[in-house]
């Protein structure tokens, strides 16, 4: 995800008040934490903002699988 996560920092800090700096910084929390995040307010984004969310998506669930993958190798190895 870090790829995503530095654009989404470093628009934020060049648009800090914006409610789509807001969205942002709300979204990465969620998938940090596993809290829950209105999509709807993906649909107000500006076009830059949105692209930012759908990249840390990506990013956020191909890093998901990754871990996933690695996790189920090393309890099929602990079971051997």
């Amino acid at each position: 995800m870090a790829n995503a996560v530095k654009s989404i920092a470093k628009y934020i800090r060049n648009s800090e008040d914006s409610p789509d700096a807001e969205a942002l910084r709300d979204l990465c929390l969620a998938l940090e934490s596993g809290e829950p995040f209105d999509l709807a307010r993906l649909y107000d984004m500006k076009s830059k903002a949105f692209d930012l969310a759908l990249a840390v998506l990506e990013e956020w669930r191909f890093d998901r699988h990754v871990l996933e993958r690695r996790l189920q190798k090393y309890l099929i190895q602990e079971e051997s």
